[in-house]
């Protein structure tokens, strides 16, 4: 007869180990992000520590900025901007610029101040930006800035106060905070849409559009043919001038010249976004020297307005 009624297997293994925790409750750590963390991304992870350091800060500034414009647009904090009545090319030579007196200008992204942050290499600033900069602050109250970022060693003073305004200003009592942050950039100067998705508008004629658009709402329907025209024009500055082979410079030289054997300016009968360009492209191509009659004149028409006068001290 057997000593035990019923056999009954063991449960559970007497000869493992047993590990016996030494805190109470376990925590995750607070210091490591984690996969759902915006501190840091995968792209971190195979930065050196500095340079991911780096850009955590640049995404941290970037979110706080978007943050502020979206207060502001709350606050709606706006006035009304005085303006002349001027039907034709002001005596600075803003052209199209119709405006009626007492009137307010909206701001054409809706109440609040409007951040525009535009990255550029200091090695070769966009200089169609400080004439834009100069048509800005005709129209509406532009608040200034200009950092250098710690990827730039060497760096013209003069072309952090040519955008700059002055030190006693109330972020609140502007339409437009213009920040330029002088850095490295690979692919030419670029402008953030939003910082929180950071998206962003590359090259110079691109970010030339976007301001042109918030000085002109609505110029790309005015005239079908004439805005199909600056858009070539433009074009031709981004691709054969700025990014063009001497091949191509070239021939983009002989092509204004022969334009402007007949014009003034280069689209239409009156100044213009491409006049600024162009101005800048063939400065930064350095071809103003031997430029011909025709494109040499138009040179100096637009050197001896007021808005070129920013750009001119960032060349001299």
């Amino acid at each position: 007869m057997p000593g035990d009624m019923y056999k009954i297997e063991p449960f559970y293994d007497s000869t493992a180990k047993v590990e016996l925790p030494n805190v109470m409750y376990s925590l995750q750590n607070v210091h490591t992000a984690t996969s759902g963390s915006q501190a840091s991304t995968p792209a971190d992870l195979n930065m050196d520590p500095v340079s991911a350091l780096e850009a955590r800060q640049e995404r941290i500034i970037s979110k706080l900025g978007e943050l502020r414009k979206t207060l502001d647009q709350l606050a709606g904090q706006y006035e009304a901007a005085p303006a002349s009545k001027t039907d034709k090319t002001s005596s600075t030579g803003a052209s199209r610029v119709k405006q009626t007196s007492n009137v307010v200008i909206p701001n054409p992204l809706g109440s609040g101040i409007h951040d525009i942050v535009i990255n550029a290499d200091p090695s070769s600033p966009p200089l169609s930006l400080f004439v834009l900069f100069e048509m800005l602050k005709q129209k509406f109250r532009v608040l200034a800035t200009s950092y250098t970022h710690s990827s730039v060693t060497n760096i013209d003073s003069k072309l952090c106060e040519l955008i700059k305004s002055g030190s006693q200003v109330t972020r609140g009592d502007h339409d437009i905070a213009l920040s330029v942050v002088w850095k490295k950039v690979k692919y030419g100067p670029e402008l953030v849409v939003s910082p929180a998705k950071q998206s962003v508008i590359l090259g110079e004629v691109n970010i030339a559009r976007y301001i042109n658009r918030l000085l002109y709402p609505g110029f790309d329907t005015e005239d079908i043919v004439e805005a199909t025209t600056c858009d070539e024009w433009l074009d031709t500055a981004e691709n054969q001038l700025i990014n063009g082979n001497s091949k191509k410079r070239n021939a983009a030289v002989k092509s204004l010249n022969v334009r402007l054997k007949k014009n003034d300016w280069t689209v239409g009968s009156q100044f213009s976004l491409v006049d600024v360009v162009m101005w800048s492209a063939l400065h930064q191509s350095q071809l103003v020297g031997g430029a011909p009659e025709n494109v040499q004149k138009w040179l100096n028409s637009c050197s001896s307005m007021p808005l070129f006068q920013t750009a001119l001290k960032a060349v001299s």
